[in-house]
């Protein structure tokens, strides 16, 4: 009777743990649908921009650029290998240097096995587009970003840096897609409670600074 008891709650108990995460999973394309339009709006306004000011060569090099990044952004993949990942930001970051001529590198370590690990698709953009938006986008050639992906043990180790106006980290930030990436992570350790992903944003007059870790995912 006593076995018969402790089985029934243990299946009962992997059984509420099933439906919760299947409830993250729902509420998570919700939050992914949400940063895909998010994403178009921000990039189609890039576009207006560079045909009001009569720039018509770099609005179609923009264009075609916008093309590919679309058709990757809209696929409905969870998780992409790191290299699609980096090559997605290469494209967003070639197309905002033709807008605004800042400079940028991404690096990552040999290490960290880019073909074959996989992340959550579009982890790093929101915080790209933020370090465009309102970092760099008025320094011109002076702006700088940089994408460093490393690996640390069993951690991947993802940092955005720009050398931009920064912001108060204590105050709600009024950036939709950084509230949107908040709630995906959050959503994130609610389905992968054993490697959750961690976040620590650095901020000052003269850089910012985004860091996500990861953890025990390689």
């Amino acid at each position: 009777m006593a076995f018969t008891l402790i089985h029934y709650r243990n299946k009962s108990k992997l059984t509420e743990q099933e439906e919760q995460k299947e409830t993250a999973q729902i509420q998570l394309s919700a939050v992914r649908s949400q940063l895909n339009p998010h994403f178009l709006f921000n990039a189609l306004s890039g576009i207006q921009n560079l045909m009001n000011k009569n720039e018509v060569d770099q609005a179609n090099r923009y264009l075609t650029k916008f093309a590919r990044l679309t058709r990757n952004v809209l696929k409905s993949n969870e998780l992409i290998t790191i290299a699609d990942e980096t090559a997605l930001l290469d494209d967003y970051l070639q197309m905002e240097q033709l807008r605004f001529g800042f400079t940028y590198n991404i690096d990552a370590d040999k290490d960290a096995n880019i073909a074959n690990t996989e992340i959550p698709a579009m982890l790093l953009q929101p915080f790209v587009e933020n370090a465009v938006k309102h970092g760099i986008a008025d320094k011109g050639a002076d702006g700088k970003i940089n994408i460093s992906i490393k690996k640390q043990g069993n951690d991947v180790v993802l940092a955005i840096t720009d050398n931009g106006r920064g912001f108060n980290t204590e105050k709600e930030n009024p950036g939709l897609g950084l509230a949107l990436s908040k709630k995906r992570i959050a959503l994130l350790n609610k389905i992968y409670k054993d490697s959750p992903v961690l976040m620590d944003i650095q901020s000052d007059k003269q850089h910012t600074k985004v860091t996500l870790t990861l953890t025990r995912w390689v």
